[in-house]
């Protein structure tokens, strides 16, 4: 069943869905491009139906908006006892931003799940 996404908080003002997501290697460090996608597959099992998925990042600033972001929250519901994908697609300059990226899951408040990346290089503005 597709999940269903309540609560959202996004520095692009949009996130990308998929079923059958396939990540090709298993890394903590990722080197900085723009279409980079990176993140986590996991199977949530629970008698609860709703959890959050949180990315903490460094400072991204979207320059359309003006508003600054440090971390990207969703709010799923029908997405227990099932494999779940979280990632983050980077396209735009702006959001390439070395550093400590850290995703969590998160039910009742309680973090059940936590993954970090750290994303090394420079981009040539």
């Amino acid at each position: 069943m597709k999940s269903v996404t309540n609560f959202r908080l996004s520095p692009t003002g949009y996130y990308f869905g998929a079923d059958d997501l396939i990540f090709s290697e298993k890394v903590d460090r990722v080197k900085l491009k723009r279409g980079l996608v990176f993140g986590i597959a996991y199977s949530l099992k629970s008698n609860q139906d709703a959890f959050l998925c949180r990315i903490i990042h460094p400072m991204l600033v979207n320059p359309t908006t003006g508003k600054a972001y440090k971390e990207t929250i969703e709010e799923k519901y029908r997405s227990t006892n099932g494999l779940n994908f979280d990632y983050y697609r980077t396209e735009h300059t702006w959001e390439m931003i070395a550093g400590e990226w850290v995703f969590q899951i998160e039910q009742s408040g309680k973090v059940l799940l936590e993954k970090s990346f750290e994303l090394y290089g420079s981009l040539l503005l």
